[in-house]
């Protein structure tokens, strides 16, 4: 607000315009008359005023009506209604027409100071509006502007899991032709066991790729879509021949746990595949529950039984890899003992990353 406001006076009485200018200078503001309404209409529309002062009768017009032509004019300043009449309806009138405040005069000039006062008021409640306004305009811009950043964020990051998606499933595909042509068995079987784990680490990337969300994994959709890439790793394409079951609470984990968790399930099913069933193959279980703040993943066979699964897993690369993954989600693996087969049981805290969902069960 300036050091001096500008006031427009829209009063048709001459004598009254000049008492009233007078004291609006000693006020410390600059005010100027128009005497009708077409005057008054084209000095507002024509200058910049800081309020304007409108009395309820005009020659040949409606207060009210050039009221409502005021607002309507763009960046309309606010407007005090003045009037002689003490009808309250015409307060009521002037105030759902738009008058930031009315007041009434009376023949010794009290109303003055009321007057001045409402200006000032009027004024100051219009500023704090425009202001709000402002703010308001900036926030949402800046909210569009950060909506536009995370969604090109969310895309670029995508992409980038496309990009890794893609090529490790071309380092999964290379393994698996290395492993069909060597003619060392154990060299295959470790070729085709480093396939597994590759393509667990593909498949997290290849969820983020296809999801809303590039923060998390869906486990169940994530185990599901690797078990059928271990199906067709350990059967040579020929799904029918590896009995694996999945069923899954649905739970929901950042990358890094899902690579976790997803390593550890390759490495339990292939030693499930590779050492339960000796002379062929049989039924592998897999299964994801939440319970309470625990998570289990299980992965249980008919098999040979316990001794010759778990010294499978005990063996070599494949029980480093599975301690260190169990470490990463401060989880522990043990195994449970059975009449027949084996029954292997990771179990980790619900902590951050790691949440469970709705009780739905994904099969």
């Amino acid at each position: 607000m300036s050091d001096h406001p500008r006031i427009l006076i829209i009063d048709d009485d001459e004598v009254f315009c000049r008492l009233l200018v007078k004291h609006l200078d000693r006020s410390g503001f600059d005010a100027v008359c128009a005497h009708n309404a077409s005057g008054g209409l084209q000095a507002a529309l024509g200058g910049t005023f800081n309020a304007i002062v409108l009395d309820h009768v005009l020659p040949g017009h409606d207060g009210l009506a050039l009221l409502q032509a005021l607002q309507n004019s763009p960046g309309a300043p606010p407007i005090v209604y003045l009037t002689a009449s003490q009808d309250s309806r015409i307060a009521v009138a002037a105030l759902k027409a738009g008058a930031a405040d009315y007041v009434v005069k009376d023949v010794h000039g009290d109303f003055l100071l009321l007057l001045e006062n409402a200006v000032t008021n009027a004024m100051l409640a219009t500023a704090i509006k425009r202001d709000k306004e402002k703010a308001e305009t900036e926030v949402r811009a800046a909210r569009d502007q950060f909506k536009a950043l995370a969604e090109e964020r969310a895309l670029l990051l995508r992409e980038v899991n496309h990009r890794v998606s893609n090529s490790l499933q071309l380092i999964a595909s290379l393994l698996h032709f290395q492993g069909d042509a060597s003619g060392n068995t154990d060299v295959k079987a470790a070729l085709k066991e480093a396939n597994g784990r590759v393509l667990a680490v593909a498949r997290v990337h290849r969820s983020l790729y296809t999801s809303f969300d590039v923060r998390c994994v869906s486990l169940p959709e994530y185990l599901s879509s690797l078990i059928h890439d271990l199906k067709d790793v350990t059967a040579g394409g020929q799904a029918e021949e590896t009995d694996i079951t999945f069923m899954s609470d649905p739970i929901q984990a950042g990358p890094d746990s899902a690579v976790a968790v997803g390593i550890v399930a390759t490495e339990l099913i292939l030693n499930a595949l590779k050492h339960a069933y000796p002379g062929g193959r049989g039924p592998v279980r897999v299964q994801l529950q939440a319970m309470d703040s625990q998570i289990e993943l299980i992965v249980e066979d008919d098999g040979a039984g316990k001794n010759a699964a778990e010294g499978g897993a005990r063996r070599g690369i494949g029980r480093r890899i599975i301690a260190g993954m169990a470490e990463k989600l401060d989880g522990t693996l043990r195994y449970d003992n059975k009449t027949r087969g084996t029954r292997a049981i990771l179990t980790f805290p619900v902590k951050d990353g790691i949440r469970a969902c709705a009780p739905e069960r994904h099969t």
